[in-house]
């Protein structure tokens, strides 16, 4: 498995996810979604658990993007292991690779939103907002 297999695997999920719960396109929910890939995978926070809630309406919708971003955690983190990609911006650039689209062809874009790069520093913390 590649990294981009995995992206594109969370990409369709949350496209799933997103044709019976047309919440998850909302602001919030997306910025939650972004919040737990940015820990449990860009970061790499190892004691980061990921949330419940992600603000959903129903539970099974809270419980199917929770699933789905474990998978990808567990499954990214492992390939950027072996591939030692470790650093921030590298996993970054991983997470929001636009050459990858789910099968009804959105983006990461569509389900995460944009980080510049520069706009973190080498750990990950911000030091720029605009």
């Amino acid at each position: 498995m590649k990294m981009r297999d995995a992206l594109k695997r969370l990409l369709n999920l949350l496209d799933e996810i997103g044709n019976e719960h047309e919440e998850l396109f909302d602001s919030d929910v997306r910025q939650n979604i972004r919040n737990a890939i940015m820990e449990g995978f860009v970061r790499h926070r190892l004691k980061y658990e990921i949330p419940q809630d992600f603000g959903m309406f129903s539970e099974d919708g809270n419980t199917a993007v929770r699933n789905a971003i474990s998978e990808y955690v567990a499954t990214g983190n492992k390939k950027a292991d072996e591939l030692e990609i470790r650093t921030f911006h590298d996993r970054l650039n991983v997470m929001q690779d636009d050459s990858v689209c789910s099968v009804n062809g959105n983006d990461y874009e569509e389900f995460l939103g944009h980080s510049r790069g520069e706009f973190f520093d080498e750990v990950g913390n911000v030091i720029r907002t605009q």
